[in-house]
């Protein structure tokens, strides 16, 4: 079964649903309104024209090609999070883009070994939506985990020296804060996932189904896919948590000044 194509009246009336939230948040005066028209007319003009590129990566289907967009996907979502946290120190990019690339790693590494089988990975249909569901999955979580640890030790860095005063090391005495930013960061997708196919049908299975395909197999990549974000979410935050030590603290063990802007 092929699925019907939207023609562009259909797509402009569907999207005049967001005239609701816009409404909502000027009424009650969040601030949100403008973010909101800038994000989603973001996200269209990005989606439109990633769409007229992919057709012509797909065609070509270049190794060096696919693994230059790779880089891009990789450098675009570390500077969208090292901005978002709110760091002052330039540095910070180098660990948040460390974990995400050890979290995708890994999964291309058991995409590539144990579930694809004779296909390539870097096949430019695999590896592009692959790499960036998991990418763009991991933003969330990334920004929570490693924005939460730091600022926490900031804002309570009586309690992290008086740790070191004890006598506990570095890792000893960020311990609990890397563990609040874990809980803070994975509680509301450990929440999500619970809920999937008793409550909702995630958005790949969905445009698999519609697209013609035996919901069995929809359902096993689905699995797949969810398992592998999760776990490339944990190991990205933890991995920029640790590697992003070496920027954040100066001597003494102590948290340099002004880290936040």
């Amino acid at each position: 079964m092929a699925i019907n194509d939207i023609d562009w009246l259909n797509l402009l009336l569907g999207s005049l649903i967001l005239i609701i939230p816009l409404l909502m948040f000027i009424y009650y005066k969040t601030g949100l309104a403008k973010p909101m028209v800038i994000s989603m007319l973001r996200m269209g003009v990005q989606l439109f024209l990633v769409g007229f590129y992919l057709k012509y990566i797909f065609e070509w289907n270049l190794l060096w090609l696919n693994i230059l967009w790779l880089i891009v996907m990789l450098n675009a979502s570390s500077m969208t999070i090292y901005k978002r946290s709110g760091f002052k120190v330039k540095q910070f990019y180098i660990p948040i883009l460390a974990g995400i690339i050890a979290g995708v790693a890994l999964n291309i590494i058991v995409f590539d070994l144990l579930i694809l089988g004779n296909q390539n990975f870097f096949n430019a249909r695999i590896l592009i939506p692959i790499a960036g569901m998991l990418i763009g999955n991991t933003l969330g979580a990334s920004y929570l985990g490693i924005k939460t640890c730091y600022s926490n030790i900031s804002k309570d860095e009586e309690r992290y020296k008086y740790a070191l005063m004890l006598g506990a090391n570095r890792q000893e005495a960020m311990f609990p804060y890397i563990a609040e930013s874990l809980k803070l960061a994975f509680n509301p997708t450990i929440i999500t996932n619970a809920s999937i196919g008793l409550i909702w049908l995630p958005g790949m299975m969905t445009g698999q189904i519609l697209g013609g395909s035996d919901p069995l197999v929809a359902i096993k990549y689905q699995i797949l896919i969810i398992v592998a974000i999760f776990a490339g979410s944990a190991i990205t935050v933890l991995t920029s948590i640790l590697v992003a030590e070496k920027f954040a603290f100066g001597k003494n063990d102590l948290l340099k000044p002004n880290l936040f802007n």
